[in-house]
């Protein structure tokens, strides 16, 4: 089952707030990610002169790719090493699809960035916040991966910070000697020792992990935009590509010394964790409040069938949570749809809870080579039903019926699936879709439609 680090440790969640740490999710990767920009505000004792440290690391990758002459060289080789950079796994963010491993650079990705530094070093000085900003030119680049690096560059100050914060929340006087070492914990989930990073250096990753124009980019390169706006006519188009930018980061050093000012000058909003507006947090505490409200006993398993009976038992109850005590609610953020990942996370939750009370294993995001399937429900190795989840705001509602499931069916060894449909308020894309399925041949593939949709009144009664 899903816990939280107060959970799993029984910290008093109180206590823990105060110390400004973040309640990470110990089995799933929450997607957020270090923020530079707000390191080099951050009042965290332990934080304070992290941002120097990492533009010092920085500013000698630059230093090498000047004294270097040609590729593979000795000056290039030190530069490429500082970019080979250990996985730091245990602070548990990140974009990881399943469990909470990191994000490093691979040879290819390090040999473009260096290229790239280099030939920008070949018309003018570069400033080393240009690596903050190499997701708005470089393909396979983003917020994500430059999170990582920054990780494992400050990775003393994250864990004298993590002792600080245990050691206020009386970790030591607790009866866990066997999970502790140097007061770091051990994570059950990935057997790596635990790291906590303060709530003020993190912003919400980006929701597509690629990323194909200036206009799709990280949180951080998004606050440059007007300045490029300014500074280059677009015309009637939105945006600049990838490749276009880097060439007018390269070419005109006016505007990449301007770009870099803007950059460094513009301030940044700290993200609000109590609101929450995209929901990676407040989806476990709400789950959790729902399945103890409303329990569900399931029946015992024994065959195939059973385990597909158990799941539609869920999925069947996830809906009359939505529609009849209120958990539509959950689906909206003032008035405005929350995001798909957000719907998943929120079944993931309950779905987890009435399983683990169950002896039910369930996987989410499951990725075997083909594509991600949302949730895989199992018992053993050959009682397998996978669960699949759209909101009708999704332009690809038909597509991940007719294309995806059947694929993730195929992965996982199963011809069992539930495609589950939640409708948030684009009804008309329902009823073509409903319409559409009518149409089609397949009683492995079990559609349970969700009306989500806002509502005048509701209780949780």
């Amino acid at each position: 089952m899903s816990k939280s680090f107060t959970d799993q440790f029984n910290i008093d969640k109180d206590v823990f707030d105060k110390t400004g740490a973040l309640d990470i999710i110990l089995d799933l990767d929450t997607k957020f990610f270090v923020d530079p920009a707000l390191l080099r505000v951050c009042t965290t004792d332990e934080f304070v002169d992290s941002a120097k440290c990492v533009e010092k690391y920085f500013s000698s990758i630059i230093r090498l790719l000047k004294h270097s002459k040609k590729q593979n060289d000795m000056f290039w080789n030190k530069a490429e090493e500082l970019l080979s950079f250990k996985e730091i796994n245990g602070t548990c963010i990140g974009y990881s699809n399943s469990g909470t491993h990191g994000n490093a650079i691979g040879k290819t990705l390090r040999v473009e960035i260096l290229r790239i530094i280099k030939e920008l070093l070949s018309v003018g000085e570069v400033d080393p916040i240009i690596f903050e900003l190499l997701g708005v030119f470089q393909k396979n680049m983003g917020c994500d991966r430059i999170s990582d690096l920054v990780t494992f560059i400050i990775e003393k100050d994250i864990v004298r910070y993590t002792n600080g914060v245990l050691a206020k929340i009386g970790i030591n006087s607790m009866s866990i000697d066997s999970e502790c070492e140097d007061n770091l914990c051990d994570n059950p989930y990935n057997n790596s020792k635990i790291l906590l990073l303060p709530k003020e250096i993190l912003s919400p990753l980006p929701l597509a992990e690629s990323f194909e124009d200036i206009d799709m980019c990280c949180r951080e390169n998004k606050r440059v935009r007007d300045e490029i706006n300014e500074y280059f006519d677009l015309g009637t188009r939105k945006f600049l590509t990838k490749n276009e930018l880097y060439n007018l980061v390269k070419n005109n050093v006016n505007f990449r010394s301007t770009l870099m000012e803007s950059y460094k000058n513009t301030s940044i909003e700290k993200y609000d964790f109590d609101e929450d507006i995209v929901g990676e947090i407040k989806w476990y505490e709400q789950s959790k409040e729902y399945t103890k409200e409303y329990p569900l006993v399931l029946p015992k398993l024994e065959t195939d069938e059973d385990v597909y009976n158990v799941v539609e038992i869920i999925c069947e109850r996830f809906k009359k949570l939505i529609e009849k005590n209120g958990l539509w609610k959950l689906l909206y953020d003032n008035d405005e749809e929350n995001h798909e990942r957000y719907a998943q996370l929120l079944f993931y939750g309950i779905a987890d809870s009435y399983c683990d009370s169950n002896n039910i294993d369930m996987s989410r995001e499951v990725n075997n080579g083909r594509g991600p399937v949302d949730f895989k429900f199992s018992k053993g190795a050959d009682k397998k039903v996978v669960v699949e989840i759209k909101l009708t705001s999704n332009s690809q509602l038909l597509h991940g019926f007719e294309r995806q499931v059947p694929i993730y069916m195929e992965q996982e060894e199963t011809n069992k699936a539930i495609y589950l449909v939640i409708d948030n308020g684009h009804t008309n894309r329902l009823n073509s879709f409903l319409e559409n399925y009518k149409k089609i041949t397949n009683d492995k593939i079990q559609v349970i439609t969700v009306d989500g949709r806002k509502k005048e009144s509701a209780s949780r009664g």
